[in-house]
């Protein structure tokens, strides 16, 4: 059998896990975790394929957060300048709140007074340029620091899950729990109310990004938030 055949017999087989290099039928246009070669798409990382609206992605199953415009986020306060702040946002790189992004008058030098070391902010990503670096704001919408509660980290691909179709996973885990939730696009989300139920709510996220591409999750987290 030739490697072609070995790519598409798997590709039809495993339900849409894919491998590197496994070949992609589809009609589609590309999307993220793929290439082109000679006019054929293949998988360009471990995932699960998506064939939707149009078309072809591949969400890897684990990796950095890669920031895109617009992402709306929580950010951790990792370091802080004379002028900036550098956030924790589970990108390769730690990302960069300019004081002038705040929303803050801030004194030159006196950053920590408004945000220090481990807090976390609700924020938007307003700038990524061609060497990977990149920017975030709080002058966006509803951005704002974020006052107690608890950050739960899991996997950006996981995203989707926890929010469910339509929202219906967020809405019941929020309902269940009583708890106020902010899901950033890099996994990282923000939990807030009584601790019995923050820790409820956090064991339910748990839950979702370890069985994310399992059958019959939503049932297992509605019955975890019975107890």
């Amino acid at each position: 059998m030739s490697e072609e055949s070995k790519n598409n017999k798997k590709s039809e087989n495993s339900k849409g896990f894919v491998l590197p290099g496994d070949l992609l039928e589809t009609k589609s246009k590309p999307g993220k975790g793929i290439f082109r070669k000679d006019g054929r798409v293949y998988s360009s990382v471990v995932g699960y394929s998506n064939d939707r609206s149009g078309y072809m992605n591949v969400n890897a199953i684990k990796g950095r957060y890669n920031p895109k415009v617009g992402d709306k986020i929580v950010a951790i306060c990792a370091e802080t300048g004379p002028s900036v702040w550098r956030m924790d946002i589970g990108a390769a790189f730690n990302s960069t709140l300019h004081h002038s992004e705040s929303g803050w008058k801030v004194p030159f030098g006196d950053t920590a007074r408004f945000l220090s070391i481990g807090d976390a902010v609700w924020a938007e990503v307003f700038m990524v340029d061609a060497a990977g670096s990149h920017q975030i704001t709080l002058k966006k919408d509803d951005c704002r620091k974020l006052y107690s509660g608890t950050v739960v980290k899991v996997e950006p691909t996981a995203v989707p899950r926890v929010i469910g179709k339509q929202g219906s996973m967020i809405t019941a885990i929020r309902e269940k729990t009583n708890t106020r939730i902010q899901i950033g696009q890099n996994g990282f989300i923000w939990i807030d109310g009584k601790g019995e139920d923050i820790s409820k709510a956090q064991k339910a996220m748990e839950t979702i990004d370890r069985e994310a591409s399992s059958e019959g999750l939503t049932k297992k987290i509605e019955k975890l938030l019975e107890k």
